[in-house]
């Protein structure tokens, strides 16, 4: 039987069609990874707006160092950014965060502000996304630190938070970095 089954196997094998292969395709890829990262998340209750004494906390501020952009395979190979924030509010407070892009020399970079302003004390949802591409890409890779603050204002009515206020203000964040990583 093996001797009947050898000789089509033979001709099979020999007159089959082989393309010919480029290896030097390998030097053509690029990969193209999408990359995310939590950035800024604070949630506050109204009563965190407060002192004891019943004045307002008008400012929450805060810092957050960026130094990876130094990294070279993050200059080479970085095509865009975004920074997505999601605030939410159901305190019966207009608020705005202004986050800023500082390089080493504390000189601004870019700057930018989200508003929040509130509809009693029901919840209001508020989406940002600010886009790095091409200039205000190396603006942001120039960036060592970012500078968040939060500003409540003043109650058009005048009576000012205390520890029975109700409501919270939350923020969450990410940053999406793509790239765009080839062998040339």
């Amino acid at each position: 039987m093996l001797q009947k089954i050898a000789p089509i196997l033979f001709v099979l094998l020999f007159a089959s069609c082989v393309k010919d292969v480029d290896f030097d395709q390998a030097e053509d890829i690029a990969i193209s990874p999408v990359v995310e990262s939590s950035l800024i998340f604070f949630d506050f209750e109204a009563a965190q707006f407060s002192e004891p004494t019943g004045t307002e906390i008008v400012v929450e501020g805060d810092d957050l160092e960026l130094d990876l952009f130094n990294d070279q395979f993050f200059r080479d190979n970085l095509t865009k950014v975004e920074f997505f924030f999601e605030v939410t509010n159901s305190i019966d407070r207009n608020f705005r965060a202004d986050v800023t892009l500082f390089d080493a020399n504390d000189q601004i970079q870019h700057a930018f502000a989200i508003d929040v302003v509130p509809d009693g004390n029901n919840e209001v949802e508020v989406t940002h996304t600010e886009v790095f591409e091409d200039a205000l890409l190396e603006q942001l890779t120039n960036t060592k630190r970012l500078g968040f603050v939060l500003s409540m204002f003043p109650s058009p009515t005048g009576i000012p938070l205390d520890e029975n206020s109700i409501g919270n203000i939350k923020m969450r964040s990410k940053a999406t970095l793509f790239f765009l990583i080839d062998n040339e």
